[in-house]
Parts: C-alpha cells; structure tokens; sequence
C-alpha cells in the first residue's frame, strides 16, 4: 500500500487512498493535494464559490447565501480569511446565518449528509 503511495505521490498524482480497508479517494479542494492557497474570491450577493484551495481570501462585503461545493464528493472544512465584513444567509445550504469578522478566519465544515455548512463562528 505504502508503495503504491508513494509512486503515485512521485508522478505528481493528487489524489491518494486513505486506508486499505476501505480504500475511500481523498482529493483537497480544487483537486490538487498541494492547493492550499485558493488566492482571492470576492463575496457575491448569491451562492459564492466553489473554492480552489483549502485557504481563500474572500474580498468585499456582500451576502452569500451558498457556498458551491469544491467537487462531488467533497465533505470536509475550507477557510475564509475576509478582507471585507461580508455575510451569510441560509437561503441554500448554508447552516447558520452570520457576519465575517475581517482578518478572523472562518471555518466552513461541509457534512454532505445534511447538505450544509457550518461556520466556526456566526459574528
């Protein structure tokens, strides 16, 4: 198993398997295991996304009432590092409304069992 890793790891693969048993594909978002940075996205005044890394400065203070998910089977945290006081609704598939607090990052956890996210903090 840790063979099969590691040379798919050195072919410059992004995606790899959690654990024999099950052998579940995990892949960050934006598809790539080395995308942290997801640069910036300005808040839009609808559904925002979907990110490209892990990390994303999201610009601008309009409401976002959805978040895209990074890929299908995605489920998991991204983070919003805010440059502007932007909000959140739950008009779609966010779980509790809020306010970006600039230069606090936002956790957002994605279960798709509930279809939702879940901020780290609401203001």
């Amino acid at each position: 198993m840790l063979g099969k890793f590691l040379s798919k790891l050195r072919e410059g693969y992004d995606k790899f398997y959690i654990n024999e048993s099950d052998w579940k594909l995990f892949t960050t978002p934006g598809g790539s295991g080395l995308n942290v940075d997801g640069g910036t996205i300005a808040s839009v005044a609808g559904v925002w996304g979907p990110p490209v890394g892990r990390i994303t400065v999201v610009s601008g203070a309009l409401a976002i009432t959805g978040i895209t998910i990074p890929y299908a089977s995605f489920s998991g945290d991204i983070v919003m590092i805010p440059t502007g006081a932007f909000t959140w609704t739950v008009a779609t598939n966010i779980a509790l409304a809020g306010t970006a607090v600039v230069g606090k990052a936002l956790f957002m956890t994605y279960l798709p069992s509930t279809v939702k996210w879940y901020p780290s903090y609401i203001a």
